[in-house]
């Protein structure tokens, strides 16, 4: 038992270990002792630090709408989406966790749970990145349409231009991303979602 220092990888995917020798490893193989006692954030976790840092974001809610409504202000309507997209890359990459992960003890790792590079962050967050992206689009070309100047309501400013059918059609794809993500999550012992998985990170417990 003696000659048995070091654990090796048996599977990438749930990094399920086991003792081995010296000369039955590669590097890339390897597990350092503080990864052996890991402790994965599982789904209520993250569910809850979401639930926070929607509720942080939910201050911009009313001004995104009076802005449709009643101000229409293009700037203001780009500086509310920029905000909204970077929240969760600029938190993951600078401090390791929204506000929401930070109040339930989650962190943002890499593969050698230490601080995910800012190409890991964005990959991860893809998907809220381009959902971000493409409703700014939607909202640019809806302020600068002639009508918009007589919009009063949510309901008239989502009719304006045809935009309604685009934007249900991009929130039915987003809902289908969303429940691949929660499969991936919940079916997998480390509690990869398929976003965690694209950007090689794991969301852990400190």
């Amino acid at each position: 038992a003696g000659d048995f220092y070091y654990y090796c990888i048996l599977n990438q995917n749930n990094r399920t270990v086991k003792p081995c020798h010296m000369n039955d490893f590669q590097q890339e193989d390897l597990l350092t002792e503080p990864e052996l006692h890991v402790r994965y954030g599982n789904f209520w976790p993250r569910f809850w630090a979401l639930l926070l840092d929607g509720l942080i974001l939910s201050v911009l809610t009313p001004i995104a709408i009076f802005n449709r409504t009643e101000w229409k202000n293009l700037f203001l309507l780009i500086i509310v989406s920029i905000i909204q997209i970077s929240f969760k890359p600029f938190f993951e990459y600078r401090y390791g966790a929204t506000p929401g992960k930070m109040a339930l003890r989650l962190k943002v790792v890499n593969y050698e749970f230490k601080r995910a590079a800012a190409e890991q962050i964005i990959v991860r967050n893809i998907f809220g990145i381009l959902s971000g992206l493409i409703l700014l689009s939607i909202g640019i070309y809806t302020f600068n349409q002639p009508e918009f100047i007589t919009v009063s309501t949510m309901q008239q400013y989502s009719r304006l231009g045809n935009t309604q059918t685009i934007t249900l059609i991009w929130e039915g794809c987003i809902f289908i991303i969303l429940l691949i993500d929660f499969i991936f999550l919940v079916s997998s012992d480390d509690s990869r979602s398929l976003h965690d998985r694209m950007g090689k990170t794991f969301v852990i417990k400190t």
